[in-house]
């Protein structure tokens, strides 16, 4: 268990690195964004850029915001949480899994899926994301009752 937490805690720390570094606009996606913006400006065709931006994106996640949650308390408030948006997947094998972040004990997520794709399945995602979720708690010792 101990192992785990710190492999957590370092894969933290990473991830908190690389998004700092696509806010600053330092990351990687806006590095492949910007040559293509630039190329199509400039008219250059790149077999480089083609083919990356040809990859299939099966997991696209995004935080959707709330808006100006600081004027509510949705802790005290919970009729006024909203489920937020989504999006669907955008490769015909992958997933759309937008989530939104309410106060500090609550994750809503929107999985979708395709139909026409037998390889995925939004309800089987989801038991396993809430099964992922559920398994991070208690990595640090709280129960999935527990608050805080």
């Amino acid at each position: 268990m101990e192992q785990r937490l710190r492999l957590f805690t370092m894969a933290s720390e990473k991830h908190q690195h690389t998004y700092r570094l696509a806010m600053t606009g330092a990351g990687i996606d806006r590095h492949l964004f910007c040559l293509y913006v630039v190329s199509k400006y400039l008219a250059v065709e790149s077999p480089f850029l083609k083919e990356v931006l040809s990859e299939p994106w099966r997991l696209p996640t995004s935080q959707t915001p709330l808006q100006q949650p600081e004027l509510l308390d949705l802790e005290k408030n919970t009729e006024y949480v909203s489920s937020g948006g989504g999006f669907g997947p955008v490769a015909d094998d992958g997933y759309g899994v937008p989530y939104i972040l309410v106060g500090e004990n609550l994750v809503n997520f929107h999985i979708s899926s395709k139909f026409s794709c037998p390889d995925t399945d939004s309800h089987r995602f989801g038991k396993h994301l809430r099964q992922a979720m559920t398994d991070i708690i208690a990595l640090f010792g709280f129960s999935s009752n527990s608050r805080k």
